[in-house]
């Protein structure tokens, strides 16, 4: 039988409901490995990681005696470290969503009982109480979005720490639950009359499952029978409650009695909607008639008849002219959230740093506002973001255009960081502005016409000093008649250089026919090439690209596949027409810096083949654009799961790692011919690949050394943090400078801290390795490791395995070159084919006396800081800057550190 809809939205505040497609599905299981994906038997729904959602947090798995009770609930994400985690999905304004969070302790700690809040963007939604590590806490709401991006979040409230299991989003229809203002949180959804003890949601290809996969509980009352039907109920008209669900109802058992239905546990003033689903699913005689009233204190509705087999939305007791009793299918129930706090008027802001506690909405609620930010707050509008303070964070890089975003801001203040590239015009626009204070960085060029207009004229007060490169329009007059008589020697610059690689390409020819395969010494990994001209430049002319090509592959350098950029050029993502992901990198014309790292990259990388190295796949020179073509790492950097990811890797990760780096750095160090230095080893430059191995980059900046140079001193170039005593002090730079910077990257390992003190200041300006010392020296001798290693491993590693790398990390940071290991001996330590003694050469486990270059042990850590700081002097007196190009420009991960270079 056919008939009508009929929808009553009953207000009490009272209301009703509607639903959509499984298409707008997003199923999340929360704290499991990035790339994690299954397919939930119960439900024939696949979940899959929620890292792409979130930044922070530690994931764990619970225990394996619960793992069997739901696959979604397998994992746990916490959240220790902020008063504020956030998800953010991108998606649509205006569409409606049914979004659910699913909390199950598990026994993941011996502290079940936890409370925190749960909030929807700013708003808060609900808290969140658990007591039992068996039970597990679901929370839904039904959401119109208002932007195009929904935040869901955990807040810390009290000492106890905030955890997810699961969360999930799904689309509703348009006119589903049509509610005229305010969120719907959930209550009750019934299956009233059902035959089953078990809930009823979705199930792909299942008769009678629910579309939209609410979850409709079994309801029923000792007062009421249950009936049921076999025949099909039309459901189609909107709500779409499961056909299951509405082929069974119940009735009172004294025909002549009512339907009651208390709710308990509302309060008093709560406001909410209530829907409630009938369908006549009894074959009525010809005299047979079922009409009833809907009451809440009062009359609601005028009598009707329920239509036969056809589902109709409305609530009931038995007219007088009705022989039959009332029924009902289902019911919900929602309690009205109006989430009133409206969200900062301002699109995702991004400055270059990663904050822990930059998570959610910027602004409000007001106890929650990022640190550094002060916001404006009038009634009825979205609060806006006034001033930006972000003096002394460890900015990098060019000043982020997304600023421009804060069209209400009045203040900036970048000052004591180590931004580079000019003064950007976007400022000069921004009309609310009234401060900008940019001094003590690294930035350079002329500062634009039309910002030095607004300060002449008193509407914005800037501050530049402490910008050694920083000129102002007239000073850089004489500069640019310079740039323009010396073009014809640029023109020149440009011939020479393809000159010189054709000269490289012939010589390599001839020299191809004299040398043979150079020996490797670690044939047993079977990983190792060659290093020599076997595979070198003549190969790489085979690899040649046209700038047409890799514009096409970028679509055309566009900003979407902007990676990274840095002091010498930027480097785009790219996919080539054989759909290879590669990593381009284009130098900024008119570098002569860049230039000759660009042939300096040409000549070396072509020639090195390994396991653990970056590979170059060719190259481009047209005019004066010069692009590297590098193979495409996805899985970011070293850096970035250490200090950035959310999940940091854990200990068996950390050892794969160390010990592919070592092997590619002992391969640059003992087997290339010319032996080859890096001299800017750091987690920003070890990429990792699908297979979480190590793979070293950004080897183009290092100097290649014939057979019996033991040093180089030509250019002062590295990261401050992993820089050797020697090299600090006087410049000069040998492979076991390489093995202090490799020792460096060893304890951020170990202890999962910085170089140089950002999230983890050390004391007394310290750094990582005068922190280190004492304590690994007290850890081997004690066997406790705790106080030294990551506490965010929560204590789950082998122990032999940490003193092996403690010894191999305590070997490469001695201050005295000599007695550091070869990077080969480190490779056969992690091995486990050489004693650790064997490491130790001339300076005991733990002494704390350091050594200079002839031995003489008068060369302190506090000498050390002070050539540090004279390198620092160095460099900003040459007012010539950079920064290190493939890993931290190779857009895998942006570096915390900055490289900076010079001229000596």
């Amino acid at each position: 039988m056919m008939g009508f809809s009929m929808y009553l939205f009953v207000l009490l505040v009272l209301g009703f409901g509607l639903a959509q497609n499984p298409s707008g599905f997003t199923s999340l299981t929360c704290g499991a490995p990035m790339g994690t994906s299954f397919l939930e038997k119960a439900t024939n729904i696949t979940y899959s990681s929620d890292a792409p959602y979130i930044d922070t947090g530690i994931g764990r798995s619970i225990k394996s005696s619960y793992q069997s009770k739901s696959e979604q609930q397998t994992w746990y994400l916490r959240f220790p470290q902020s008063s504020r985690s956030c998800y953010t999905f991108n998606l649509t304004t205006g569409d409606k969503y049914l979004i659910r969070a699913i909390f199950f302790h598990g026994g993941y700690d011996t502290r079940p009982s936890t409370k925190f809040d749960l909030h929807l963007g700013p708003n808060k939604w609900a808290t969140v109480s658990t007591a039992e590590e068996t039970k597990s806490e679901t929370f839904e709401i039904i959401h119109i979005l208002a932007t195009s991006r929904l935040q869901v979040c955990l807040v810390k409230t009290e000492d106890s720490t905030p955890f997810i299991s699961a969360i999930e989003l799904r689309k509703l229809t348009s006119k589903a639950y049509a509610n005229e203002s305010g969120s719907l949180q959930t209550f009750l959804r019934a299956d009233i009359g059902s035959f089953s003890k078990q809930s009823l949601r979705y199930g792909s290809g299942v008769y009678g499952a629910d579309v939209f996969d609410r979850i409709w509980l079994p309801y029923n009352s000792e007062n009421w029978s249950q009936i049921r039907t076999d025949n099909s109920v039309d459901n189609d008209n909107g709500f779409k409650v499961p056909e299951n669900v509405m082929a069974t109802a119940s009735v009172p058992t004294d025909p002549d009695a009512h339907m009651n239905i208390s709710l308990t546990g509302l309060h008093q003033t709560s406001r909410f909607y209530v829907c409630l689903h009938f369908s006549e699913i009894q074959e009525l005689g010809p005299n047979d008639t079922r009409e009833f009233k809907v009451m809440y204190g009062r009359l609601i509705i005028d009598p009707f008849k329920p239509i036969s087999f056809y589902t109709m939305h409305i609530f009931a007791s038995k007219t007088a002219s009705s022989t039959l009793p009332p029924l009902l299918n289902a019911m919900e129930v929602y309690m009205v959230n109006s989430l009133s706090q409206n969200e900062t008027d301002t699109k995702k802001l991004s400055c270059g740093i990663s904050k822990v506690d930059w998570q959610g909405d910027p602004c409000v609620p007001r106890d929650y506002m990022w640190s550094g930010v002060n916001c404006s707050y009038i009634d009825s509008e979205q609060p806006k973001i006034i001033s930006l303070n972000l003096t002394t964070h460890g900015l990098t890089g060019e000043i982020q255009e997304s600023i421009s975003n804060l069209s209400s801001l009045q203040v900036l203040d970048f000052s004591n960081n180590s931004l580079i590239g000019p003064v950007p015009e976007f400022l000069a626009h921004m009309t609310s502005l009234k401060v900008i204070n940019l001094s003590s960085n690294l930035l350079y060029g002329s500062i634009p016409t039309s910002l030095l207009d607004k300060v002449q004229r008193g509407l914005v007060s800037l501050s530049i000093e402490g910008n050694p490169g920083i000129c102002s329009s007239a000073s850089c007059a004489t500069t640019n008649k310079k740039k323009t008589k010396t073009k014809t020697m640029v023109i020149a610059s440009v011939a020479a250089s393809i000159f010189l690689i054709l000269v490289i390409f012939l010589v390599i020819l001839k020299r191809r026919a004299k040398l043979g395969r150079y020996p490797n010494s670690d044939d047993d990994d079977n990983n190792l090439q060659q290093c020599n001209n076997q595979s070198s430049f003549s190969e790489m002319a085979n690899n040649m690209f046209t700038y047409e090509d890799l514009a096409q592959a970028t679509d055309n350098f566009s900003n979407v596949n902007l990676i990274g950029q840095g002091g010498f050029g930027y480097v785009h993502k790219g996919v080539l027409p054989d759909g290879t992901e590669v990593a381009i990198k284009q130098l900024k014309a008119g570098s002569r810096q860049g230039e000759r790292e660009f042939r300096a990259e040409i000549e070396i990388i072509s020639r090195v083949h390994h396991r653990h190295l970056v590979s170059l796949l060719g190259y481009c020179v047209t005019g004066t654009q010069r692009l590297l073509v590098y193979e495409f790492l996805p899985n970011k950097t070293l850096e970035f799961h250490l200090h950035e990811k959310r999940r940091p890797f854990d200990w068996s990760k950390r050892m794969k790692i160390a010990s592919g780096a070592a092997r590619g750095l002992a391969y640059l160090h003992e087997d290339c011919n010319p032996k080859t230095i890096h001299r800017d080893v750091k987690a920003a430059n070890v990429l990792i690949d699908d297979s979480y191995e190590a793979k070293l980059a950004d080897f183009g900046l290092a100097k290649c050394c014939l057979d019996n140079d033991t040093h180089v001193s030509t250019r002062i170039m590295g990261t401050c943090g992993y820089l050797a005593p020697e090299y600090a002090s006087s410049g000069i730079f040998s492979d076991k400078s390489d093995v202090f910077s490799f020792g460096v990257m060893l304890l951020e390992l170990i202890t999962g801290r910085r170089p140089v003190g950002k999230s983890h200041p050390f004391a007394n300006e310290e750094n990582i390795v005068d922190w280190a010392k004492p304590l690994m020296l007290q850890a081997l001798n004690t066997g406790n490791y705790h106080g030294l290693v990551d506490p965010r491993l929560e204590k789950d590693f082998d122990i032999s395995e940490i003193k092996r790398m403690v010894l191999c990390a305590d070997a490469c940071v001695q201050h005295s070159a000599k007695h550091r290991p070869k990077m080969s001996q480190i490779v056969r330590a992690f091995d486990k084919s050489i004693s650790l003694d064997d490491l130790i050469q001339g300076v005991a486990l733990g002494d704390t006396t350091s050594y200079n270059l002839d031995g003489s042990s008068d060369y302190t850590s506090m000498e050390y800081k002070e050539d540090v700081k004279k390198f620092k002097r160095l460099v900003l007196e040459s007012q010539t800057f950079g920064s290190s190009d493939l890993t931290s420009d190779n857009g895998q991960s942006s570096s915390g550190s900055f490289c900076i270079k010079s001229e000596t």
